[in-house]
């Protein structure tokens, strides 16, 4: 059970990323949640399984680490929101 929910959060993480390029937010960030809940309910599920050791802790960090790294990697930068909110507003 803890290897499937790895891999459906890790999916979760590519798809809110492939999202945030596409200039989808907010589907982005859905994604991105339910990663996270991915990888919390493989912890719990490890934890009352009594599976938990070693390798599984270093794959959640591993894991969360590159949902993280993700996340900053294909963000906005500021300057770039900045602008788009200045060419909408001069727009309009």
């Amino acid at each position: 059970m803890t290897t499937w929910t790895l891999w459906i959060g890790a999916l979760l993480v590519v798809g809110g990323s492939a999202a945030q390029l596409t200039h989808r937010t907010a589907a982005a960030r859905a994604l991105w949640v339910f990663a996270v809940l991915a990888f919390i309910a493989t912890t719990v599920g490890a934890v009352t399984a009594a599976e938990f050791s070693l390798p599984l802790v270093l794959i959640l960090v591993a894991a969360i680490a590159a949902t993280c790294a993700l996340i900053t990697v294909t963000r906005e930068p500021a300057k770039a929101k900045a602008k788009a909110a200045a060419g909408r507003g001069g727009a309009q």
